[in-house]
């Protein structure tokens, strides 16, 4: 079962790190919505120090990539339709769902960066993460 959760978190780090990195496809109003967000910064260090190691990514953290990967989804769908109140709605609960990522994945984050082996890139990682938390 442990096998079937680190690959799970690499794929959801993975793909949700490329779609944190790149602009909405469909419209702009999802990158001003979060993309461009406060919250989408401090998840991209957290991501980028959980990168180094996947394994170390809790099932909290992973379950709330994954909720924030499928309303990533429910959002671009919805900008396809050009609801204006379901994109409203889906933008409210996408920064949510970057909240609830942040709050599960950053202690993670940083139980990695406690570590006294680290590779140049976790340690680069690692110090914007703490740069920006102090």
């Amino acid at each position: 079962m442990k096998g079937l959760h680190v690959k799970t978190a690499l794929s959801l780090l993975a793909l949700t790190a490329l779609s944190l990195a790149a602009p909405a496809m469909a419209d702009e109003t999802l990158t001003s919505a979060a993309q461009s967000s406060v919250a989408n910064e401090q998840l991209r260090k957290e991501l980028a120090v959980l990168q180094s190691d996947p394994e170390q990514a809790s099932e909290a953290c992973v379950n709330a990539m994954k909720e924030l990967h499928d309303t990533q989804g429910k959002i671009a769908a919805a900008e396809e339709r050009s609801s204006s109140a379901d994109l409203t709605v889906a933008k409210d609960v996408l920064e949510s769902n970057y909240e609830n990522a942040i709050e599960m994945c950053g202690p993670d984050a940083r139980r990695i960066c406690a570590t006294h082996d680290q590779t140049a890139k976790l340690a680069q990682a690692c110090t914007i993460l703490k740069n920006d938390t102090d």
